[in-house]
């Protein structure tokens, strides 16, 4: 494949693959070709605008409104694995499951994101997902508690025999441990489920934290 360079970020791409940034299937004559430290990387055209935007000196990531339509040339959903973790209740100490993220089932070429539930907009989207799916006793535990850490409501992992709630900092401290030392397959795939584009690129454009970088 011969590409001027002159073109830069401006060559469309010809080839079928995944959107580096979002993992979204970008179709042929869909989307665009960036050059990258490794290499040609695809890009939806929703990621390769908002990654312009995103050098622009006016940037504002508090306000930065997404498109209302599923980005053109590309699948209008994404398959993401339910990711989850079996730990012990601090309180109990019995066996409890906790949701702790969403991970591309294909994730494309240059993609790096673990986006994780101390996000609670992905919490929000887990939680969804899974009970799209049908498997609403993965989210027993799953409910709006107040944290005295950050002193408000939020979606929180509760121990499934207790109650109690989990707490981020421990339960992600243990999930990077896991990731560190196995991956993303240090943690349990409890379900793949479809979703939409646009509820995907939500989490992966919001900037409140709760990425692992993988």
């Amino acid at each position: 494949m011969r590409i001027p360079a002159e073109e830069g970020q401006r060559v469309k791409n010809r080839f079928a693959g995944g959107c580096t940034r979002c993992s979204v299937l970008v179709f042929p004559n869909g989307g665009f070709l960036r050059k990258g430290d490794e290499g040609w990387e695809v890009w939806c055209a929703t990621c390769r605008s908002l990654d312009e935007l995103a050098e622009s000196k006016d940037f504002d990531p508090e306000n930065l409104e997404l498109p209302t339509v599923p980005p053109s040339g590309c699948a209008t959903t994404v398959d993401l694995r339910v990711l989850g973790m079996t730990r012990a209740c601090w309180k109990c100490r019995r066996d409890t499951l906790c949701l702790i993220g969403l991970y591309p089932d294909r994730p494309s070429h240059g993609y790096v994101g673990l986006h994780t539930t101390d996000n609670e907009k992905t919490m929000a989207l887990c939680q969804l997902l899974v009970q799209r799916m049908g498997r609403t006793d993965l989210t027993a535990g799953v409910k709006s508690r107040y944290s005295r850490t950050v002193r408000e409501r939020q979606l929180a992992n509760g121990c499934w025999h207790c109650d109690a709630l989990q707490g981020n900092f421990p339960v992600h401290e243990e999930a990077l441990g896991r990731v560190a030392s196995g991956g993303v397959n240090g943690l349990d795939t409890l379900l793949v489920a479809i979703c939409p584009v646009l509820e995907w690129q939500t989490v992966v454009y919001d900037f409140g934290g709760g990425v692992i970088a993988i």
